[in-house]
């Protein structure tokens, strides 16, 4: 059975992007544990450029079903692709916020993408913030 190129992934997940680039200037939030309590660290700012989309499959969209909700609401279903520089890392002791277009977004989860041990990109949940 034939293996999958990394290098072929990585090259589709960059031409994903440049067919609709968003560069984004994140702040990267640390918070460092002394004395069993969270101390923030300075934030550190990078720019990247993702694709953001709305997600579409099934098992990634919560529906709240709410009486005092009219109409349906949505929950989680913005999506992000970035390249292998990114370097995304969402843990409880770190977040990553950033603005796109206006929209405020905050990465819920980042996924890498792996083949064969080599980091080929991210996918990543967002969470929009009124």
């Amino acid at each position: 059975m034939p293996k999958i190129n990394p290098n072929k992934i990585i090259n589709a997940i960059n031409k994903a992007i440049s067919v609709n680039p968003t560069i984004i200037t994140y702040t990267k939030t640390i918070n460092e544990e002394v004395d069993g309590a969270f101390v923030d660290n300075e934030p550190v700012k990078k720019t990247i450029t993702v694709l953001i989309y709305i997600g579409t499959n099934s098992n990634s969209v919560n529906i709240n079903i709410n009486s005092g909700t009219q109409g349906t609401s949505y929950i989680s279903r913005y999506k992000m692709i970035a390249d292998k520089d990114a370097e995304l890392d969402v843990t409880p002791k770190q977040s990553i916020e950033f603005t796109s277009n206006g929209d405020k977004f905050n990465v819920k989860a980042a996924y890498p993408i792996i083949i064969s041990d080599i980091i080929c990109g991210y996918e990543c949940d967002l969470e929009r913030i009124d």
